[in-house]
């Protein structure tokens, strides 16, 4: 499993780069936690064919993290996060999220 770690184009809110992910051959899903500044985690389910990380637009500060540090990043805003047999951060109860209008 690969984990990208960015923030929305307009911190807490915004665009993301699925669009751009998908136009360089790639396919993400993302999970429901977002931090404070708009950060959160995403699977790269299918890798880019063109293109790599550091071509996507900056504006979404994308990097690549690993499992452990997707996990902690996860911990923070859910605590009972872990990591499941297929790789997806998982918890017996949902964490709060705030509905953008």
């Amino acid at each position: 499993m690969i984990y990208l770690k960015w923030k929305l184009s307009e911190g807490t809110s915004g665009t993301g780069p699925e669009q751009q992910i998908a136009d360089f051959g790639g396919k993400v899903d993302g999970g429901p936690y977002v931090d404070s500044d708009g950060y959160r985690i995403f699977y790269l389910w299918k890798e880019m064919t063109t293109g790599t990380v550091s071509d996507l637009d900056s504006a979404w500060d994308v990097s690549e993290v690993s499992e452990t540090d997707a996990l902690a990043f996860c911990q923070n805003i859910w605590s009972d996060a872990t990591v499941d047999s297929r790789g997806i951060i998982t918890g017996d109860s949902p964490p709060e999220t705030e509905e953008v209008e």
